[in-house]
């Protein structure tokens, strides 16, 4: 019974939700665990009630800050002043790139906020691009080539990009020789550009002839002069510099070393606005010496140096120094927890990154109270907002994954069972061939694992990652509090999303494991064994396939004998034998068609059907011909046995029914005579009672035992006549009157005004319809109706009688016809289940046809019949007087 529940549709509803709960618990509370873990709160920190500045979490935070702090400082020599950004200050940046071996004095300097604007504007970028790639496809090696005057002499064509059209024809005729022989002898790397009229303006008025310079340098002057938004403190531009120090210096490296000097300068500058220099904007208090002594803090009573700050001691959450003046590293915690996971992060930096080597003591605190707006003050206020639901998350995972595993199991063990008998039930999906349901499952993976990523895009897109020193990511932004936990939440919906969606496939893959089809199912197999299969049958009819096969190999060697050495006349014999060949066939194609229709004609039931022998060619023909008259021989002595039995059966139980029926005759006379006898005692008046109600029904299944046998065995006698369909009914229903009042059914009669005329035995008629009646009265629902109702439609004459059964009808209709089968089956009703029996069997002998129709429980018989046509009476002979007929003859 347990088990019949757990495979029902209720018990596999149950574990479904069962398994989505468990599974949406684990999911969230391990992605929620996940996500705090980044901010420092992980079930080891948690356990060791850890505060936020003691984790590892605070202690990549320390690393990067102190990088970026570390780093600004550094770079302070370069770009700043007096420990601040400078934006006046004058870098001589060709100078700067090389470490002042290409100094271009004046000509190359610019102030810092100039190269930041060169940035910001993109004209830095813009220069390097057509510098490093763009320029590379003009050439090089045209210097002092007329270009015009060589294009012409090359290929004739219109040699000017931007210039007005040029007398090619002038031009070839001016070349000399000379410059025709140059000509011959030069071959350029790359294309030859002309440039602009104001970039030929330019250089003529710093007397430089365009055709003195290459086709690469004339392309950077002209881009040069549209994107050079600075000038120098020389007030000059850098294409202007090039162009009068041709020989020295190189227009393309000043624009590509420019691009990497801008980058620099602006990467300085974003970071002094990361980096806080005043106390009450940061929770990170630091102060650095380095080598020269230079200190660098941002709280006010530390700017006396590293001795001030350590000697103000503070109960730190995290704080540590380390000390490089006597040559070795001397470090020392200030942290309440002297050793924890925060400090011992930001230890490992300081005492492995190159970057703290320039600062000779270095001392490092976080503001206990964490007053100022930042990352610690983020995370620590995440951290303690669900340091005490960690217990919680802990045990939705522990709970969750062991829900999600035992109702897995559970889920996997129902699939394909049904609650009725276990049996395995595979549905349209699991029909497949293997191969194509594998990759409808790929396709079904692939669309869960795209749920998953647009879910997990759209709750982490906004989400940064800041990575420490040691490889490990940790998240920025304000992900973690309560507001954002619909995070978690969209992303654990995803990922039981595509878990759902997974479960299809593997479900089918679980039923298919179960009804042992994975590999017989396959496309494969099913391949493979045809093949083995037809090799099977090759292999067991050997012989006959080794003779056909053994003939047709002659037939084509003897065709191919006769083409090749015979010529016209071998093709003819070829032909000839193709005729013969197809003639043979044809007649063997024949003697299988009388086969067929002997097959046919047997199968109709006509088994003294023989197929006639003398026609037949071929002795697989003749053979199978033999085998076919044999059969119907065999069936016909089957038939005839079987027809023996019945009549033996028929005999048998007429003879039965005849010997009881003697003694029944004394039974019931002699139960009559008591009736009779003026009897006092009610108890005898019972038993007599009892004793006339048995023998009558014992009388009743005598005649009905009889009158089947007699039906079944055809030995019945049968008086046609036209008999009217609504006389019979109406004189039925007042036979029966008095019965269904008794039973309190309401019987409704609709018949047709016109005579509805049948062609039957009245007898065995009215035996039918006495059956139909008898039946709705012991089994028809007390209380209700029954509608019987007579039509005549197309040439058919129809009776219905419709009922509401008292009892289920738990069966099909055509048990109800066959013998001893009774509507009540607990058989606490008079009755011997031969009645519909014995009124279907009397209906089709008598031509009719006789339907049982189901419908809950409505039950509902029609037997129908051909309409009768009226006989017609003959005409009475015509009495004519003698006179008459005298008078007839003497006239004829």
């Amino acid at each position: 019974m347990k088990e019949r529940k757990l495979y029902s549709l209720t018990g596999k509803l149950i574990v479904f939700l069962l398994l989505i709960v468990f599974a949406a618990s684990a999911l969230f509370g391990g992605i929620q665990t996940l996500m705090l873990s980044s901010v420092g709160l992980t079930p080891n920190a948690a356990a060791k009630k850890y505060a936020f500045e003691e984790t590892t979490a605070c202690g990549t935070l320390v690393q990067r800050q102190l990088h970026n702090v570390m780093s600004y400082y550094n770079d302070m020599s370069k770009f700043g002043t007096n420990g601040r950004y400078d934006g006046t200050k004058e870098i001589d940046y060709r100078a700067f790139a090389t470490d002042g071996e290409g100094s271009g004095g004046i000509s190359t300097t610019y102030t810092i906020d100039q190269l930041v604007k060169m940035y910001d504007d993109g004209s830095s970028a813009d220069l390097n691009e057509v510098a490093a790639y763009t320029a590379d496809n003009y050439a090089t090696n045209d210097a002092g080539i007329d270009k015009e005057a060589y294009l012409a002499y090359e290929d004739g064509t219109d040699v000017s990009q931007e210039t007005e059209e040029t007398d090619v024809a002038a031009l070839t005729e001016e070349v000399s020789a000379a410059d025709a022989e140059t000509f011959d002898s030069f071959s350029p790397d790359g294309e030859v550009y002309f440039p602009s009229d104001n970039a030929v303006k330019s250089l003529k008025e710093k007397k430089i002839d365009p055709a003195d310079v290459s086709s690469q340098f004339l392309y950077l002057y002209d881009q040069g002069m549209s994107l050079e938004t600075q000038k120098t403190k020389a007030g000059t531009y850098l294409y202007e510099y090039a162009a009068a120090n041709l020989k020295k210096v190189s227009i393309r490296d000043l624009y590509m070393t420019l691009s990497g000097v801008t980058e620099e300068v602006a990467a300085f500058k974003n970071q002094e606005s990361g980096i806080s220099v005043d106390a009450d904007d940061a929770n990170l208090w630091y102060c650095l010496e380095d080598k020269e002594g230079n200190i660098y803090t941002n709280v006010d009573s530390w700017k006396n140096g590293y001795t001030t700050a350590i000697a103000q001691k503070s109960p730190y959450p995290f704080a540590f120094a380390v000390d490089r003046t006597g040559g070795a590293d001397k470090v020392r915690s200030y942290a309440t927890r002297k050793n924890s996971p925060a400090v011992e992060a930001a230890r490992s930096y300081l005492l492995n990154n190159q970057i703290a080597d320039n600062y000779q003591k270095i001392f490092v605190a976080l503001d206990p109270d964490l007053a100022a707006s930042d990352y610690f003050s983020q995370y620590s206020e995440i951290y303690s907002q669900w340091l005490p639901k960690m217990q919680l998350l802990l045990l939705m995972i522990a709970v969750g994954g062991i829900g999600t595993l035992v109702c897995l199991v559970l889920f996997t063990l129902q699939a394909g069972r049904n609650g009725k008998n276990k049996e395995i039930r595979l549905y349209f999906f699991d029909q497949w061939y293997t191969e194509i349901a594998a990759a409808a499952a790929i396709l079904i993976v692939m669309g869960a694992v795209g749920i998953v990523a647009v879910c997990i895009e759209l709750s982490y897109g906004g989400v940064h990652y800041i990575q420490n020193f040691d490889g490990n990511y940790i998240y920025s932004g304000s992900y973690g509090n309560e507001a954002d936990t619909w995070r978690s939440l969209v992303a654990a919906s995803g990922i039981l999303a595509g878990f759902l969606i997974t479960l299809i496939p593997y479900c089918s893959l679980v039923r298919r494991i179960k009804a042992r089809n994975v590999w017989k199912q396959s496309f494969l197999y099913c391949v493979g064994h045809r093949i083995v299969s037809a090799g099977r049958t090759f292999y067991e009819g050997r012989q006959e396939s080794e003779r056909t096969i053994l003939m047709f190999c002659v037939f084509c060697g003897v065709q191919i004998i006769l083409c090749c050495g015979f010529g016209m006349f071998g093709v003819f014999l070829t032909l000839v034998m193709d005729a013969a060949v197809l003639l043979l066939l044809l007649r063997e194609a024949s003697g299988r068609k009388q086969i067929e229709h002997g097959l046919k004609e047997i199968a109709a039931g006509d088994l003294d059907y023989k197929i006639d022998l003398t026609e037949l060619q071929g002795e697989d023909n003749l053979q199978l011909a033999g085998i076919v008259n044999s059969l119907g021989e065999g069936m016909k002595a089957a038939v005839q046995e079987q027809m023996k039995s019945e009549r033996l059966k028929a005999d048998l139980i007429t003879n039965v029914s005849h010997d009881i029926k003697t003694p029944l005759t004394s039974i019931i006379n002699y139960v009559d005579l008591l009736k009779r006898e003026n009897i006092e005692n009610e108890k005898a008046k019972d038993y007599i009672r009892v004793l006339d109600e048995k023998s009558q029904r014992l009388k009743q299944l005598t005649e009905d035992l009889v009158e089947a046998s007699k039906i079944s065995s055809g030995n019945i006698k049968l008086e046609f006549m036209n008999l009217n369909l609504n006389e019979l009914v109406q004189q039925v229903n007042g036979e029966f009157a008095e019965r269904f009042e008794g039973r309190n059914l309401d019987l409704i009669c609709i018949l047709q005004p016109e005579p509805l005329l049948i062609r039957a035995d009245s007898r065995r008629i009215w035996r039918v319809l006495e059956n139909l009646y008898v039946n709705v009265c012991k089994y028809a629902m007390p209380g209700t109706r029954v509608y019987v109702d007579a039509i005549k439609k197309d040439g058919k004459i129809q009776l219905s009688i419709k009922n509401i059964s008292e009892n289920p009808l738990n069966f099909q209709a055509d048990e109800l016809t066959e013998r001893f089968i009774r509507g009540d089956v607990s058989r606490s009703t008079e009755g011997s289940g031969l009645g519909l029996s014995i009124a279907k069997n009397l209906t089709v002998l008598q031509h009719g046809s006789f339907n049982i129709y189901l419908d809950g429980d409505l039950f509902k018989v029609t037997i129908t019949f051909d309409e009768a046509v009226k006989e017609k009476k003959p005409m009475p002979p015509m009495i004519v007087p003698e006179a008459v007929q005298e008078e007839a003859q003497q006239d004829a």
